[in-house]
């Protein structure tokens, strides 16, 4: 399939996702400002969570109570890596990009690579121990912009200003540029955060790290039609995250996580319902194969997104609810390893994706993989995976009937470390040797 044949492709499915949404919305009987209310509903608790994460960082003592770093640091010579962690200690969660955060900040730490700080009235604090020791910048210091920094952009201005003028380097890490290439499926508030971000932050950068090969690529090529251009001697490098899997994720899950498993073969998707993952094609095979009879289940694994509203009710109603199709968007990471170990495969029918970690796990518990052919998946998995084509539910049920029938086979896709991918990202800024060059 071309790059053009695709994007029609995803253009299409996404002009199908908003219709189903506006409809949804539009069900109900509700006067214009309710309506209102309502589509905003999960941009206005978004907005109301960063300005309590403002508020936590301003009070330094409360937000270092509960430390995340080691007590103390003790930096290898050579450049000095401040590691940005404001929004991960501000939040204190530890999913998506601020799992990438923690884990990487906190090897970094421990292998004296990398000092983690936040930001705090326009200066770096650092972040280990109690914390509140403010950083002052030293010439060849290297910051490195690896949280979401686009939530607070006006705390950074001032700071990125400074620290260059006090011969420092500014790095930044891009986890994807969905936010821009695909606006129908965010916020206003963070398309426009995001958007600011790019411009004034990433292009000014004196690099850019990317968390797979396909998201510097599409970077590359977003720049291209830009009428500013990056900074001149920009470099472009990427590197891949770790998956360290760990003790706890052998207890025993649910009982009813058990009994789930011993109902039927089963297949499993795991992350964030969201439009982006694709879930309605997937839904749309197994209801194929249902209607001929199949006996298999098709298990959900995730907590509910955003924008995608008709869609969880379209779950929460489904005649095979309980039966055939289960969502656990609570489910333990015991749970969850279970489901991997037990699954005869794992689906993945994302449109797009940054990395995809859910591959490298389902590979690590044994599930064969069926994922979409995009990029990302394809440099990731290699010729382990088996792949369907973009959103379409019609071969994806050729994959499932496939995979039935053969034996199972656990691919084969080691994973990286969390500690050794700190080490070669900070390998990368250390030694200044990134993949590519844009200014």
């Amino acid at each position: 399939m071309t790059d053009f044949d695709a994007q029609n492709r995803i253009d299409d499915y996404l002009r199908r996702q908003v219709f189903e949404e506006e409809c949804f919305l539009r069900a109900y009987e509700m006067d214009p400002y309710t309506r209102i209310v309502y589509r905003r509903f999960r941009e206005l608790y978004w907005t109301v969570s960063r300005l309590l994460k403002r508020d936590n960082v301003a009070n330094a003592s409360s937000a270092f109570r509960a430390p995340i770093f080691p007590a103390a640091v003790q930096l290898q010579p050579g450049p000095r890596i401040l590691i940005d962690a404001t929004d991960l200690v501000a939040s204190g969660k530890a999913t998506g990009i601020q799992r990438v955060v923690k884990e990487i900040s906190v090897n970094a730490a421990a292998l004296g690579l990398g000092l983690p700080v936040v930001v705090k009235d326009g200066k770096l604090v650092a972040a280990c121990g109690e914390g509140g020791e403010t950083i002052e910048c030293r010439e060849g210091d290297i910051l490195l912009l690896l949280d979401a920094g686009w939530n607070r952009l006006d705390d950074y201005a001032q700071l990125l200003q400074d620290f260059r003028a006090r011969g420092g380097k500014i790095v930044a890490c891009l986890y994807d540029l969905f936010p821009l290439l695909y606006p129908t499926l965010y916020t206003h508030t963070l398309i426009a955060n995001f958007e600011a971000w790019t411009h004034r932050v990433l292009l000014d950068c004196d690099a850019i790290v990317a968390i797979s090969k396909s998201v510097a690529d599409r970077f590359a090529t977003y720049v291209k039609g830009l009428e500013r251009k990056p900074r001149d001697g920009m470099k472009l490098g990427w590197w891949r995250l770790g998956a360290d899997f760990k003790q706890e994720d052998k207890k025993a899950p649910a009982p009813s996580i058990e009994a789930l498993a011993r109902r039927a073969p089963f297949f499993l998707s795991v992350g964030t319902v969201e439009t982006r993952k694709g879930y309605p094609v997937a839904l749309e095979a197994f209801e194929r194969l249902w209607a001929e009879g199949l006996e298999a289940n098709y298990i959900i694994v995730g907590r509910p997104g955003w924008n995608a509203a008709a869609f969880e009710d379209r779950l929460r109603r489904h005649r095979e609810k309980g039966r055939r199709l289960f969502w656990l968007d609570n489910a333990s990471d015991a749970d969850l390893a279970f489901l991997y170990r037990e699954a005869r495969a794992v689906v993945l029918p994302t449109m797009a994706e940054g990395f995809g970690l859910p591959l490298v796990e389902a590979a690590h518990f044994g599930a064969p993989v069926i994922a979409s052919d995009i990029a990302v998946f394809r440099e990731i998995g290699g010729d382990a995976a088996c792949y369907f084509d973009l959103l379409d539910a019609g071969s994806l049920v050729g994959r499932i009937r496939q995979m039935l029938a053969a034996e199972k086979h656990a691919p084969v896709i080691p994973p990286s470390s969390w500690s050794d991918s700190a080490a070669e990202l900070m390998r990368m800024l250390r030694e200044d040797c990134y993949q590519r060059s844009l200014g």
